[in-house]
């Protein structure tokens, strides 16, 4: 006698289209509200970036994670080596661009950069980035992303 198995349908039906889910950078449990908590609409997980949201957490986690961090893929992500150890100079802040735009290329073939700024704060030691992409399966959205890099790491404020 066969038995029959639900594991592969969804607990809830989607209601949007969704391209992209990635879990949110945050990694926050989602809230479970109501009396039945094991009814299918309050079953909950950690909260999911989707679609848009899903790609731009994929761009912090390519600039924060550094080759061989990840153990299945250890060419993934940026090297920058001891730049952020030096002493910030433009000359510096040319080679990071350079490395974020080619490490982009190489590991996000969902996104086409547009432009990236990176402004040396010699006074603080650290590098401000601006990073313009249009993402073209989402009719090319624009997406802006601004942080701060540092020998502690990068810092997204956007």
């Amino acid at each position: 006698m066969p038995i029959k198995l639900n594991i592969l349908e969804p607990l809830r039906k989607q209601t949007e289209d969704i391209i992209y889910k990635d879990i949110d950078l945050n990694v926050n449990v989602g809230i479970v509200k109501g009396d039945n908590a094991n009814s299918p609409e309050n079953l909950k997980d950690l909260n999911t970036s989707i679609n848009f949201e899903a790609i731009r957490n994929s761009l912090i986690n390519l600039i924060t994670t550094f080759p061989g961090q990840k153990i299945l893929n250890p060419e993934f992500g940026m090297n920058f080596g001891d730049l952020l150890f030096l002493p910030v100079s433009k000359a510096r802040a040319t080679v990071i661009g350079e490395n974020i735009n080619n490490t982009v290329a190489g590991f996000e073939p969902r996104i086409k950069i547009v432009f990236i700024e990176i402004t040396a704060d010699i006074e603080k030691q650290e590098y401000e980035l601006d990073i313009e992409i249009n993402i073209p399966e989402f009719e090319n959205r624009p997406l802006n992303l601004k942080g701060r890099l540092n020998k502690s790491g990068f810092y997204s404020f956007n």
